[in-house]
């Protein structure tokens, strides 16, 4: 079994652009809260992780879940297998995840697995933008 990875960043974003020449990444639009003038909204999310100590292939799985129950997934997706080299390097994981429906304002974790283990999240919050 390959060795469980190290997060060291999850960054949550408006979109991921990985230039197919040198695999460059450009995270565009960090953020940790999101505006909307009401609930149920929809949104389109980057996802972008980088980590070390990964050799061998993984799987990946981004799960977003509503923390104002617990339960709730409201989105998310799982990667083809990938192939990490070396574990004294460093891979990244760049997604523009599928449309979310964010239901409720409140908080969401990007919770990411690796091969089925928990290894890091991020969070941000939905908030209700105030009319002027």
């Amino acid at each position: 079994m390959p060795p469980v990875p190290s997060v060291l960043a999850i960054l949550v974003c408006d979109s991921v652009i990985v230039e197919s020449r040198t695999t460059k990444a450009s995270v565009i639009g960090i953020f940790d809260t999101l505006h909307a003038p009401e609930a149920p909204f929809r949104q389109r999310v980057g996802f972008y992780a980088r980590m070390t100590d990964a050799e061998g292939d993984y799987r990946f799985l981004v799960r977003v879940v509503y923390l104002g129950d617990e339960e709730r997934i409201v989105g998310g997706l799982e990667t083809e297998t990938v192939r990490a080299a070396n574990r004294l390097g460093f891979m990244q994981l760049s997604l523009n995840l599928p449309p979310l429906t964010f239901p409720e304002f409140g908080r969401y974790e990007f919770q990411l697995f690796a091969n089925d283990v928990y290894v890091g999240r991020a969070t941000i919050n939905a908030v209700k933008t105030e009319a002027q």
